[in-house]
């Protein structure tokens, strides 16, 4: 034998590697298997000049309730979970930390309640452009999601 040493360090590593590379494909898997609770359907926007909102309906098919709490987008300042409240003479909106989807349930985002709000655009919103925004859920983490610029 040349040098067991050698070849015992060889074998070691190749354990190691092949056991690192285990480790990350299960965490890879349980991320992924987390998010398949939550779907996102039917996701939408309005012309906007400024300021905009998507509307989309969310669904958990969990046996658990989940938390949406944060959204992004490339194409405004700011992108945050808005509700509509009525107060004295009309409406308003204002942003809230977290919105809850309870297991087994579909929450609609549409307009006059819960939806996301598009503050500060870097460009027009017109009928037919397409963008993407990520939604955060407590347990499912970031899903991008496509939406649809339509008409009213």
């Amino acid at each position: 034998m040349k040098n067991p040493t050698g070849l015992r360090r060889v074998a070691l590593g190749v354990l190691y590697a092949t056991i690192g590379a285990g480790i990350i494909v299960l965490l890879a898997a349980a991320s992924f298997g987390a998010s398949t609770n939550i779907s996102i359907h039917d996701a939408y926007s309005r012309p906007a000049n400024d300021m905009g909102a998507v509307f989309l309906t969310i669904e958990n098919s969990g046996a658990g309730d989940e938390q949406l709490d944060g959204a992004r987008s490339t194409v405004a300042g700011a992108t945050e979970v808005h509700e509509t409240y009525t107060v004295a003479g009309g409406d308003a909106m204002r942003h809230i930390p977290s919105l809850t989807i309870p297991a087994g349930k579909s929450v609609t985002l549409k307009p006059g309640g819960y939806h996301i709000m598009l503050i500060g655009l870097n460009h027009d919103l017109r009928v037919g452009d397409h963008f993407t925004i990520g939604l955060h859920f407590h347990d499912a983490g970031w899903i991008d999601v496509p939406v649809v610029v339509r008409s009213f």
